[in-house]
């Protein structure tokens, strides 16, 4: 059984979503990750940072940003297609 378990795939990295209600840009950063994230095999984690204090804190004027749990450096608006299939696993 050991064997089988190291031709498992290693985790990709969690990708969040950093948004607000009402805000148009984050729609069209989320329509735009959507079909790129789903080409990776990745999950958005979609997080409103009025939601989240430390989000709020860190975030709040800079959203849409997308984060990765295994990068120091989010990918903060404006961004396209090719930064993100630059910055996604």
């Amino acid at each position: 059984m050991n064997a089988k378990a190291s031709t498992t795939p290693s985790r990709s990295p969690r990708i969040r979503f950093y948004t607000t209600a009402g805000c148009h840009l984050c729609d069209e950063a989320l329509a735009m990750l959507t079909p790129v994230a789903r080409r990776r095999g990745l999950t958005i984690e979609t997080i409103d940072v009025l939601d989240d204090p430390w989000a709020e804190h860190r975030y709040a004027e800079s959203i849409p940003v997308v984060a990765r749990d295994d990068r120091d450096e989010a990918l903060c608006w404006p961004f396209d297609r090719g930064r993100l299939y630059r910055y996604l696993p």
